[in-house]
Protein backbone atom coordinates (compact mmCIF):
# COMPACT_ATOMS: atom_id res chain seq x y z
CA UNK A 1 0.00 0.00 0.00
CA UNK A 2 1.47 3.09 -1.06
CA UNK A 3 0.36 6.29 1.32
CA UNK A 4 0.25 9.51 -0.41
CA UNK A 5 -0.17 12.82 1.45
CA UNK A 6 -3.00 15.01 0.78
CA UNK A 7 -2.88 17.65 -1.51
CA UNK A 8 -1.92 20.80 0.16
CA UNK A 9 -4.85 23.86 -1.19
CA UNK A 10 -2.90 26.18 -3.45
CA UNK A 11 -1.94 29.90 -1.53
CA UNK A 12 -3.90 33.09 -2.96
CA UNK A 13 -1.51 35.74 -3.49
CA UNK A 14 -4.41 37.55 -2.35
CA UNK A 15 -4.85 36.42 0.68
CA UNK A 16 -0.89 36.66 1.18
CA UNK A 17 -1.08 40.70 0.63
CA UNK A 18 -3.94 41.07 2.59
CA UNK A 19 -2.04 39.24 5.32
CA UNK A 20 1.34 41.24 4.28
CA UNK A 21 -1.11 44.43 5.41
CA UNK A 22 -2.61 43.11 8.34
CA UNK A 23 1.48 42.32 9.76
CA UNK A 24 2.28 46.02 9.08
CA UNK A 25 -0.74 47.38 10.96
CA UNK A 26 -0.37 44.61 13.84
CA UNK A 27 3.63 46.07 13.76
CA UNK A 28 2.45 49.90 13.69
CA UNK A 29 0.01 48.51 16.47
CA UNK A 30 3.21 47.29 18.66
CA UNK A 31 4.93 50.90 17.54
CA UNK A 32 2.76 52.81 19.17
CA UNK A 33 2.27 50.21 22.26
CA UNK A 34 5.76 50.65 22.76
CA UNK A 35 5.88 54.59 22.47
CA UNK A 36 3.35 54.66 25.11
CA UNK A 37 4.90 51.93 27.75
CA UNK A 38 8.17 53.34 27.08
CA UNK A 39 6.65 57.05 27.54
CA UNK A 40 5.50 55.62 30.89
CA UNK A 41 8.95 54.92 32.21
CA UNK A 42 12.83 56.73 32.67
CA UNK A 43 14.43 54.59 30.70
CA UNK A 44 16.69 55.66 27.80
CA UNK A 45 16.16 55.18 24.48
CA UNK A 46 16.88 51.89 24.02
CA UNK A 47 13.67 50.72 25.62
CA UNK A 48 11.76 51.79 22.59
CA UNK A 49 12.66 49.51 19.80
CA UNK A 50 13.15 46.51 22.77
CA UNK A 51 9.45 46.70 23.25
CA UNK A 52 8.62 46.82 20.33
CA UNK A 53 11.41 43.74 19.37
CA UNK A 54 9.02 41.72 22.01
CA UNK A 55 6.04 43.22 20.65
CA UNK A 56 6.91 41.31 17.31
CA UNK A 57 8.20 38.23 18.20
CA UNK A 58 4.88 37.46 20.00
CA UNK A 59 3.10 38.02 17.12
CA UNK A 60 5.47 36.35 14.76
CA UNK A 61 5.15 33.24 16.90
CA UNK A 62 1.37 33.42 17.55
CA UNK A 63 1.22 34.16 13.36
CA UNK A 64 4.22 31.17 12.49
CA UNK A 65 1.83 28.52 14.04
CA UNK A 66 -0.48 28.95 11.87
CA UNK A 67 0.92 29.17 8.50
CA UNK A 68 0.75 25.39 6.99
CA UNK A 69 -3.07 26.69 7.55
CA UNK A 70 -3.02 30.05 6.37
CA UNK A 71 -2.46 32.30 3.59
CA UNK A 72 -3.13 35.26 5.79
CA UNK A 73 -0.56 34.40 8.43
CA UNK A 74 2.06 33.49 5.64
CA UNK A 75 1.87 37.65 4.53
CA UNK A 76 1.90 38.23 8.50
CA UNK A 77 5.20 36.40 9.30
CA UNK A 78 6.29 38.04 6.23
CA UNK A 79 5.35 41.82 7.18
CA UNK A 80 6.67 40.89 10.92
CA UNK A 81 9.77 39.61 10.11
CA UNK A 82 10.65 42.79 7.79
CA UNK A 83 9.48 45.33 10.59
CA UNK A 84 12.01 43.00 12.67
CA UNK A 85 14.81 43.19 10.83
CA UNK A 86 14.20 47.11 10.41
CA UNK A 87 13.36 47.35 14.33
CA UNK A 88 17.10 45.76 15.10
CA UNK A 89 18.35 48.50 12.50
CA UNK A 90 16.79 51.14 14.73
CA UNK A 91 17.99 49.34 18.05
CA UNK A 92 21.33 49.69 17.03
CA UNK A 93 21.57 53.20 15.76
CA UNK A 94 19.84 54.21 19.24
CA UNK A 95 23.01 51.99 20.54
CA UNK A 96 25.31 54.58 19.37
Amino acid sequence: MSETEPEKPPRSNLHVFLGFLLGIVASLGCLFLAIFLGSLTTAGNWIYPTLEAIALIVIGIAAARKVPESSLALGAVIAVSLVLLLDGICAVTFSR
